[in-house]
């Protein structure tokens, strides 16, 4: 909102306001706070719990965050349109022609691969941050569907904490052990400048195979869903032994985290499924890198 009532009930434009005065909602009376950015100046109501951010804002602070990062190249747009595939990114670098998306709502993957696409059809990368829905410590299934690579960070995904203004890379992203449990490496930069996250080169620890020991033997023998089950039965008919005591102390190693099935399953004869995640080259994808 572009207006609220100070103290004294005067109607005052938050373009003229100042950020140590209170002012309230002119509909409801309630609080709101004062919120400045580079290029304007609003109103907006305090949450439940008064948190600096809500979620309406998260976004465009977010936005506001990347744009600063932005500022030293000349082209670069918000809000852009591309009136060729009808999509308006949330920045766009008009010379290098790189969209960038900071997405905080629930995206599902059909929408994901829509967008993804129709910026790859004219030759426009694009980079997704995550934030809002999606910000978390870990790494979780929800997350793997934005999952980029580079040589330098592996298999990686980037978000933003607009509240802290700091950004987390998650870098060299496994999945380890029979049941795929995803390992990440991560480095956080708090209000830091482009220079120092486009020169971070993170070294890449080796990772040790993963020993198929009675705990997880245990989990597997819990394993009664029916993709689990089928995997088990087919097994045994065609080996005449169980996965349980086939698979007894083998050794997993790391994978791409790239795989829709688990890694048990795999070494039993499963197909290797590939997750849907539009961001990878198919080459990768084909051929995962060590």
């Amino acid at each position: 909102m572009y207006a609220a009532l100070n103290k004294s009930g005067i109607l005052i434009y938050a373009q003229n306001a100042e950020e140590k005065e209170h002012y309230v909602c002119c509909r409801c009376a309630k609080p709101v706070k004062l919120i400045t950015t580079k290029t304007r100046k609003y109103f907006r109501h305090l949450n439940k719990v008064n948190n600096d951010i809500n979620e309406r804002d998260i976004h465009l602070v977010g936005k506001e965050i990347i744009l600063d990062l932005l500022r030293n190249f000349s082209d670069v747009k918000e809000e852009y349109f591309l009136p060729a595939i009808q999509q308006r990114p949330d920045i766009f670098l008009t010379d290098q022609k790189i969209a960038i998306e900071y997405q905080c709502a629930l995206l599902k993957i059909d929408s994901l691969e829509e967008r993804v696409l129709g910026y790859q059809q004219f030759g426009i990368k694009s980079i997704w941050i995550l934030g809002g829905n999606y910000l978390d410590d870990q790494i979780h299934k929800k997350h793997l569907k934005f999952i980029s690579y580079s040589a330098k960070l592996g298999y990686y995904i980037i978000m933003l904490d607009s509240k802290r203004k700091a950004f987390t890379i998650f870098h060299h992203i496994n999945f380890i052990g029979p049941f795929n449990r995803i390992f990440f490496q991560r480095q956080i930069f708090q209000e830091a400048e482009l220079a120092d996250i486009l020169n971070f080169a993170p070294q890449n620890y080796r990772l040790n195979p993963v020993l198929m020991n009675q705990h997880f033997i245990h989990r597997l023998r819990q394993k009664n869903d029916r993709n689990s089950q089928q995997v088990k039965m087919d097994f045994f008919q065609n080996h005449q032994i169980t996965v349980e005591d086939y698979l007894n102390n083998r050794y997993f190693v790391p994978i791409a985290p790239i795989y829709f099935y688990p890694a048990w399953q795999m070494a039993c004869g499963q197909g290797k499924k590939l997750l849907r995640q539009p961001l990878l080259e198919f080459k990768t994808k084909k051929k995962p890198p060590d």
